[in-house]
């Protein structure tokens, strides 16, 4: 039967509201980090097998830079501990267009962040250190 409601039929509605499946406080912890470091683009938080869990800002694809940010944040735990330099805390990737920040949110959880290439890394630091935290205490 085809569907007489074509505004149903759409795929994006953003006049709709989504539950967000429990990722509220979440998101207001991504919210709240950038509205402090403004040079951030993009604030997502993954499991630890790369599904998304809550997102602040838009990407194409999230699901494959989900997988991607947890990627590589397993090739990093890997590389420090054969290379016997401990636990990995954060993982930092400047580019000609950009900065990617990697850092763990608990066990089970991997902070990702994506901001311009000339942002203060001392700040961004500091506000990804402690929204990890309120993460963690969240999860």
């Amino acid at each position: 039967m085809i569907s007489q409601n074509i505004e149903q039929d759409k795929l994006i509605n953003p006049g709709n509201e989504i539950s967000t499946g429990g990722t509220e406080d979440l998101y207001v912890i991504l919210e709240d980090m950038n509205s402090a470091c403004r040079d951030i683009q993009l604030s997502m938080l993954t499991t630890a097998d790369g599904l998304i869990m809550t997102a602040v800002g838009t990407v194409l694809d999230p699901g494959q830079v989900g997988a991607m940010c947890t990627e590589l944040i397993t090739v990093c735990h890997k590389a420090a501990k054969q290379l016997e330099q401990g636990e990995l805390e954060q993982m930092i990737i400047r580019c000609s267009e950009g900065c990617m920040f990697l850092m763990p949110a608990g066990e089970f959880a991997v902070l990702a962040i994506m901001c311009v290439p000339d942002i203060n890394l001392g700040l961004l630091i500091l506000e990804a250190q402690r929204s990890a935290s309120l993460i963690q205490n969240s999860l």
